[in-house]
């Protein structure tokens, strides 16, 4: 049995987890409202709840609302828990047929590590890639509260996500985009509606916007509430969106990317990287690696978890940013453990004969049997033995220092 097999079988073994807190928070929220009949914790994080008078049950997935507002505060994270609790509770079933759902659809952008939290417990949240890192789903809208759309509902409701996703794309649409000027003539999206980054995939918007303005959008979304579009063409208020990006990425609970997009040729949106010696490069490789030192670090708390369920003996190597000139991300190659390597710019060899560090790229290019690639969303590549002293000898030629 592979690895991540390994994993899916320690899953279910009996340790307390913050998982469980959460549910065990979550149940003793629900057990105050008045007319809770029976409370059932399910496998896979989840829960089912029934009222009087009702003979069937509501199944509740906590996957992702925990994913959501694990890294609040206790006092937020309990007011949150409690809003959508009352919101829960206070709306109708989800629509059963795609004439009671369509209306209701818009998109949204997530993160892949979002993602990742909703894809177990035998529910699969739908969704698609996106941009690097980031991942497209959608949501029924509700008045207080939105729900993520699974792939189950998508086969009852007889369509494919693609044509779910273009129906939720034109209901956005159609309640239009307020935009806001500030005075360094940047633009934020302020509809005020928790779908303003989700914008930036409708297909054509940024594109069209444009258009419409006469300039080169250049947009970041360092949360999930927040667009700012500069003018490419405008280099002062392009480092301004980066910067501000950059700080709100850092210390909002729903963050997103700080990394700058543009719609290319076809109006399809892309990762917008300006040349070597142009004002924003540093700024824009040192905001690509700061989300990738995110979803990173997202994916090797859940990964070490899961390893310990399962008795797994396996390091989850490090993704580490040196910002000292221009941005570069490094890893290290343990000697005395296998390890999952997260793809970075350089690789740290601790050999006993001295550090070095050499390219990523070089390394894959000399390397072999050494290692193979893992199973896993961000990508990452399993260390199978130590490199023998020749080919640590070809490594070191091509070093770049320690």
């Amino acid at each position: 049995m592979g690895f991540l097999g390994r994993i899916r079988r320690g899953f279910a073994r009996s340790q307390r987890t913050p998982e469980e807190q959460f549910t065990d928070d979550f149940v003793a929220t629900i057990d105050r409202l008045p007319g809770i009949a029976r409370i059932t914790k399910t496998d896979g994080f989840g829960i089912e709840v029934r009222r009087a008078g009702e003979t069937g049950s509501h199944s509740i997935f906590l996957g992702n609302l925990f994913a959501e507002v694990q890294h609040l505060s206790a006092g937020e994270r309990r007011e949150a828990v409690q809003q959508f609790v009352a919101a829960m509770f206070a709306q109708p079933d989800e629509p059963e047929s795609w004439e009671a759902a369509a209306p209701r659809l818009r998109p949204v952008l997530r993160t892949s590590s979002y993602a990742q939290a909703g894809q177990v417990g035998g529910i699969t949240v739908a969704s698609r890639p996106s941009l690097r890192h980031l991942v497209e789903m959608l949501v029924i809208d509700h008045e207080h509260r939105m729900s993520l759309v699974n792939s189950d509902s998508l086969e009852q409701w007889g369509v494919t996500f693609d044509e779910a996703y273009q129906r939720g794309a034109q209901n956005l649409m159609v309640e239009g985009t307020h935009l806001a000027r500030l005075d360094n003539g940047v633009l934020a999206v302020a509809s005020e509606d928790t779908y303003e980054s989700s914008r930036l995939v409708v297909p054509g918007w940024l594109a069209g916007l444009g258009e419409e303005l006469g300039i080169l959008p250049v947009a970041v979304v360092p949360s999930r509430d927040m667009m700012l579009i500069a003018d490419g063409r405008d280099n002062a208020a392009v480092l301004w969106i980066l910067e501000e990006g950059m700080k709100i990425f850092a210390d909002h609970p729903r963050w997103l990317s700080p990394v700058p997009y543009k719609a290319d040729e076809d109006g399809d949106i892309v990762a917008w990287r300006p040349e070597e010696g142009h004002p924003a490069f540093d700024a824009v490789r040192l905001a690509e690696r700061t989300l990738e030192t995110f979803e990173y670090r997202e994916q090797k708390n859940r990964l070490e978890k899961l390893f310990r369920q399962a008795g797994e003996d396996l390091l989850v190597g490090d993704y580490e940013v040196e910002t000292e000139g221009t941005a570069r991300s490094v890893t290290t190659w343990p000697r005395s453990a296998d390890a999952l390597l997260p793809y970075a710019d350089e690789i740290v060899f601790p050999a006993e004969s001295g550090s070095f560090r050499i390219a990523w790229t070089s390394a894959a290019r000399l390397l072999s049997d050494e290692w193979e690639e893992a199973p896993t969303t961000p990508p990452r590549r399993r260390t199978l033995r130590w490199p023998d002293e020749e080919t640590l000898a070809r490594l070191r030629a091509q070093s770049s220092g320690v």
